[in-house]
């Protein structure tokens, strides 16, 4: 009898740093124990996904990017009773899975079984599930959305409501769940209190949301691009100040003694800096966006002490157990809005182009739709 033959499905191949995305046909096995084959519906496309393009992230290549997906459940594995063929979900980049230190810890964005994800682009078992011919495929964050089908840990998956399309789900996997959720969890945040958030993105207008819904009495954003921050007005922002320009002086004027809170979400040494002057003695900044592990920041050290604090956010602090129903649930009321954080739908064969369109800074979030 011939050997079945493993299916085929098209994905973003990424075969070094530095290489343009090759859509390609792979191989995608069947799920193991604990895990579901997702027929994907759609992506967005993430800072980290770009990271990994240029080398800021490491992961071990050839790679199947994207870990912002949604899709539809098509195959169950052993032992996976929580969900059922035809469940339409989005996926965590955490399993949480409830046993490990950090879990019972009440942290489950730094639960320990992502790690293989995130360091080694595999999943829970340390194998990926895709290949190409003999060669093994990684799967980013254990994910790999940039794909018409993905394997992806049980654990990891949430029903999404009829009433929220997938397109649009899609974002609260990584993006919207770390801007929000960083918000939503911290407890220095909230009425009375004024934020400055640095980097409208897809993850800076997720925390402007959310604390516009958490009833944040001054909300400042902040961005070089006008329609961002035009953006960000009409999602809750109070201010919008152009980050080109020096902002000390104008959150001063706006707070008086400067922000309780500044959330950076971009990334840079230079604005990781830069909200550090602008907080208010015993302000706090919370460092979101990512830049390379070795880089270093200079902070005056005189605010520490004025009890100024720095701190960073791991996936905003979230139990996706928690949030991400939450977040769901303030889609379907209205109340958070994800149609206007999508600036462009683009199909699989288009994802370099979306890649690029993030790295010069053009629109909030890009969705990679696909087609069946």
């Amino acid at each position: 009898m011939p050997a079945r033959k493993v299916p085929e499905m098209r994905a973003a191949l990424l075969a070094a740093p530095g290489k343009p995305l090759e859509i390609t046909d792979l191989e995608i096995q069947e799920p193991g124990p604990g895990e579901v084959k997702l027929r994907m519906a759609a992506s967005g496309i993430c800072r980290s996904d770009l990271s990994v393009t240029t080398g800021v992230l490491k992961s071990p290549c050839p790679v199947v990017l994207g870990h912002e997906g949604a899709g539809v459940v098509e195959a169950l594995g052993e032992g996976v009773t929580e969900l059922a063929l035809g469940d339409r979900v989005v996926v965590s980049l955490s399993p949480a899975c409830g046993d490990c230190i950090f879990c019972k810890e009440g942290a489950p964005n730094r639960c320990v079984q992502m790690v293989p994800g995130m360091i080694g682009s595999t999943m829970l078992d340390g194998t990926t599930r895709l290949s190409r011919g003999s060669e093994p495929v990684y799967q980013l964050c254990g994910v790999a959305s940039f794909a018409e089908q993905a394997v992806v840990c049980a654990r990891s998956c949430y029903v999404v409501d009829e009433e929220v399309p997938l397109e649009r789900a899609c974002l609260i996997g990584c993006g919207v769940l770390t801007g929000a959720g960083t918000v939503f969890n911290s407890p220095d945040i909230g009425p009375g209190k004024s934020l400055a958030v640095i980097g409208c993105g897809g993850v800076g207008l997720a925390a402007i949301q959310a604390a516009r819904i958490e009833g944040v009495s001054q909300i400042i954003a902040i961005d070089i691009d006008p329609a961002k921050l035009e953006l960000a007005r009409e999602l809750g922002a109070h201010h919008a100040l152009d980050g080109r320009e020096e902002l000390r002086k104008p959150i001063r004027k706006l707070t008086g003694l400067g922000v309780h809170v500044a959330i950076e979400a971009i990334g840079s040494v230079q604005t990781l800096e830069a909200a550090w002057e602008m907080l208010r003695p015993g302000g706090l900044e919370i460092a979101v966006g990512m830049p390379r592990a070795g880089e270093k920041i200079a902070i005056r050290a005189g605010g520490l002490f004025l009890e100024k604090r720095l701190a960073g956010a791991t996936y905003g602090g979230c139990d996706p157990r928690r949030d991400i129903p939450k977040l769901l649930q303030l889609v379907v009321s209205g109340e958070f809005r994800l149609d206007e954080l999508v600036s462009d739908e683009l199909p699989l064969d288009r994802a370099q182009e979306a890649l690029e369109a993030l790295a010069a800074g053009r629109g909030a979030r890009q969705v990679i739709v696909h087609s069946h």
